[in-house]
């Protein structure tokens, strides 16, 4: 596995500072920058990469350390504070740096420093990018231990320089846990969560089966074949469908998932961020704590800078990452995908929140939330459903049964393009919000709720009706509505 340090210091550790530390702590090795990103890297005399360091980030939110670090170091940080991380060659000589860094930068600027889990040099070779252990022809492979992996900038960083035609692969131990929006990003465009099970195999983080590496194509499954097929094969010990180590007990806990859909028109202000603002008050309480294009999420909540980043990445796709305040209400998270056409500003909203076993308060909430996006005029559709999982939000390397669909929603201006009596006569009946003018109409599965499938085909059903009314056919279904 990797093996990753992260200074939480006092005062700021500029470029100037962090460069200055590297030469008191290994003057013999190379100090090189990396214009592209940032980062700081130290090669020894052959020109192999020892370790990266990524210059501080300020925190906006401390809840973000004990977050994706724990609750520990969030209480022995300091305030204000801010996040130095380095990555390390995973052998003694790596580790000695990583921790020189760690150590160093605490002393001089006051503040603490987090350890990642043992090293391991298995699938280590010497790769174009600090982040990465192994580059296939076919994929980047990753390793990461740490109790839980968010999508950090190096791993955003390692997809872009190893190629956008590789997909990442993603190695850690059982134990470790994926972030909302590091698990969307590995398990999207055929990525793979690879989880070592600690006696030298691995199986995938969301289907449980076998892999194997293989040289040109990094990590593979061992998918079942026929009944008939298994019986007649011999396995050479690898098992047909899920490992047992997948098969645990699923955790306690329920995740609830919000989709938001919104289109801020051309021509007026966008609202960016509202829909959040309002998922936020009804299903949990307090607003969000910090957002950010990777994690940790470093800013502090500010819809106007949002936009602003949005308007300058413009006409490209923006997706940016947020996070509420961990210890007040429900914890949730999500992301914002930001996206311009004709002067359009679209939002598509995932919002996950972690609920205790049940968390029936925050799914009766689900309908005046409806009613309060439609009056903010930041409703054009919302999909929502739980399934079980931790309710810190974080993703395990177990099985899970599939999810539920509790509902959708469609906001006043996608009601005006479908007409009232569509919406009010259809297959499934609904719950209108506001005036005929400005209605708004939640579709809620009731009583198939525990019937997965019904429900989802119920949904679907009703949505088709309205489509077929204004003239459009149903949305494409996403990987996980399938």
């Amino acid at each position: 596995m990797s093996y990753d340090t992260v200074a939480l210091v006092a005062q700021e550790p500029d470029l100037a500072t962090v460069a200055r530390v590297l030469e008191h702590i290994a003057p013999g090795l190379w100090l090189q920058p990396r214009t592209d990103s940032g980062l700081l890297e130290l090669r020894d005399d052959r020109g192999s990469l020892l370790a990266a360091v990524e210059p501080g980030l300020a925190l906006g939110s401390r809840q973000e350390i004990g977050r994706l670090l724990g609750p520990e170091q969030q209480d022995a940080a300091p305030a204000p504070c801010w996040w130095v991380e380095t990555r390390a060659r995973p052998d003694a000589a790596g580790r000695r740096i990583a921790d020189d860094v760690a150590r160093t930068l605490t002393a001089r600027l006051g503040g603490t420093a987090w350890t990642s889990g043992q090293a391991d040099t298995t699938f280590r070779a010497q790769t174009p990018h600090p982040a990465a252990d192994q580059v296939t022809d076919h994929a980047v492979l990753v390793t990461q231990d740490r109790p839980v992996v968010p999508w950090s900038s190096w791993l955003a960083d390692a997809m872009v320089r190893c190629g956008r035609e590789r997909i990442l692969q993603l190695r850690t131990p059982a134990s470790s846990r994926l972030t909302l929006s590091a698990w969307t990003a590995v398990t999207a465009s055929a990525g793979m969560w690879v989880v070592h099970d600690g006696d030298g195999g691995h199986f995938d983080g969301v289907t449980g089966l076998p892999l194997s590496w293989e040289e040109h194509r990094g990590f593979v499954r061992h998918m079942p074949g026929p009944p008939e097929r298994r019986a007649a094969e011999a396995t050479g010990g690898v098992p047909h469908g899920p490992v047992p180590a997948f098969l645990q007990p699923p955790p306690p806990g329920t995740h609830l998932e919000v989709r938001l859909s919104t289109v801020h028109p051309a021509g007026e202000e966008p609202r960016l961020g509202r829909g959040v603002e309002i998922l936020a008050e009804y299903l949990s309480g307090p607003p969000p704590a910090a957002w950010g294009p990777h994690e940790p999420a470093t800013r502090a909540w500010d819809p106007a800078l949002m936009l602003a980043s949005a308007r300058h990445h413009a006409p490209g796709r923006l997706l940016l990452h947020f996070a509420g305040p961990w210890e007040l209400g429900r914890p949730y998270v999500g992301r914002i995908g930001l996206t311009w056409a004709n002067g359009a500003l679209s939002e598509e909203v995932t919002l996950l929140m972690g609920l205790e076993q049940g968390g029936e308060a925050a799914l009766s909430a689900l309908p005046e939330a409806v009613r309060a996006l439609g009056e903010a005029d930041v409703l054009d559709t919302l999909w929502a459903r739980h399934r079980t999982g931790r309710s810190d939000t974080t993703h395990e390397p177990a099985w899970r049964a599939p999810g539920s669909a509790l509902g959708f929603a469609v906001g006043p201006r996608r009601v005006r393009l479908v007409g009232l009596p569509a919406t009010e006569n259809g297959p499934l009946p609904g719950t209108p919000f506001g005036p005929p003018e400005h209605r708004s109409v939640w579709y809620p599965t009731l009583g198939d709720v525990d019937e997965p499938r019904r429900a989802l085909k119920a949904l679907r059903t009703q949505w088709e009706h309205l489509a077929a009314h204004a003239g459009k056919g149903p949305p494409r279904r996403t990987t996980d509505e399938q």
